[in-house]
């Protein structure tokens, strides 16, 4: 194209000196022919993003990252010219899409239009644009091209991985056995009442039940809802999206890995987040997982937020005194938090900090009761939680 423009931009000067040094017909008509070529070429140019119609539509607005999507896309020319030369592009920042070549060239002719089924595969937790970005128009004789971001951008709402942590490691799982699992606990003094339609079989006292030949259910107390509490980061670090979408999902997805894990292993979860106001969801059983897991969807981060206002909270409510182990998952890390961690852990419980893009490399001599674990944003968390 840029070796066009020069043999155009030559022609021109060729014309000049043509007019100048020897007039006549010929020469006038070579130089508006010149001049006329590229006023042509724009006016080709406007003509086709005029009245180019595009289309593009998904399975729903509601995606799963990292789960690919029907996605399609249509062009089309109802005008009685042809559309020479039409390329597409694509927001790449948090998407991708198979099936097409970003650097293909369509051709329209009269009347026609070019449909393709693809996939597309959204990688964080969110909402954002996502498709057709824009579309690229060259002329006939591609000397000029523009581009022009389309009017209407597609967006999507993208819910968070769900990732089956099959082990969360010996020392994890040490802590989780410690606990006073309501399923474990079969000593004489457990309070028991004989078994009614709608009770969970989980809790079933088998002990009991050989003695008195009937199911007996154990009764459920305060002290058996201790287990873990998960607390969550609520700050925005950086304003471009680019930068605190990675972190944001990968903690997400973090928390509702590790409250699955314990909910199968029969271990209550409590999950402190920030949503306008601190807030504690209880993690008993599949239904509170999937209250937890819609709220996650939506879950703002603000950078009017931080993680010394959510504590302050937490200690304030005692929302974490019971608990037997303290998940605190991170973004970012100073010793105040140490000190507010302290706070809230009177019982000096096991402490756990994941930390989103750090290395881990946090536990020193003046945390010896707290582990660091660095958790990349760009990482599997299958590597993570082994």
């Amino acid at each position: 194209m840029e070796r066009r423009l020069l043999y155009l931009i030559a022609a021109f000067i060729l014309s000049l000196v043509g007019i100048s040094f020897y007039g006549g017909p010929v020469t006038y008509i070579f130089f508006w022919l010149v001049v006329f070529i590229p006023a042509i070429c724009i006016v080709y140019i406007t003509l086709v993003i005029i009245f180019i119609r595009y289309h593009q539509e998904t399975n729903g607005r509601n995606m799963v990252s990292g789960t690919p999507s029907e996605f399609y896309i249509t062009l089309q020319n109802p005008t009685w010219f042809s559309f020479s030369s039409v390329r597409l592009i694509f927001y790449s920042s948090f998407s991708t899409i198979s099936g097409v070549d970003e650097d293909a060239v369509y051709e329209l002719a009269p009347h026609s239009s070019i449909k393709k089924t693809t996939r597309l595969l959204c990688r964080y937790r969110g909402e954002y644009k996502v498709g057709i970005k824009a579309i690229v128009v060259r002329d006939f004789l591609g000397l000029f091209s523009v581009t022009w971001p389309i009017k209407e951008p597609l967006s999507v709402i993208t819910a968070p991985a769900l990732v089956r942590a099959e082990d969360l490691g010996e020392e994890m799982i040490k802590v989780s056995s410690a606990f006073e699992n309501p399923l474990n606990k079969t000593e004489a003094a457990i309070p028991v009442r004989e078994y009614m339609s709608g009770d969970d079989m989980r809790f079933i006292n088998w002990k009991a039940s050989a003695v008195t030949q009937k199911l007996m259910v154990r009764e459920r107390t305060g002290e058996e809802d201790s287990g873990v509490s998960i607390i969550m980061d609520p700050k925005r670090y950086d304003e471009a999206s680019i930068c605190y979408l990675p972190s944001e999902n990968k903690l997400i997805e973090l928390t509702l890995a590790l409250s699955l894990y314990y909910l199968e292993h029969f271990v209550p979860v409590d999950v402190i987040c920030f949503h306008d106001e601190a807030k504690k969801l209880s993690v008993r059983n599949r239904p509170g997982f999937e209250e937890l897991y819609n709220e996650m969807v939506h879950l703002p981060f603000r950078e009017d937020c931080d993680i010394d206002g959510l504590m302050a909270r937490i200690y304030e409510r005692r929302m974490a005194a019971e608990s037997h182990l303290m998940i605190f998952i991170l973004q970012d890390w100073d010793p105040g938090i140490a000190e507010w961690i302290m706070r809230i852990n009177p019982n000096r419980v096991p402490v756990r900090v994941f930390l989103i893009g750090e290395t881990g490399a946090k536990a020193d001599a003046g945390y010896r009761d707290i582990s660091f674990i660095g958790v990349s944003p760009d990482v599997d968390l299958k590597e993570v939680l082994v």
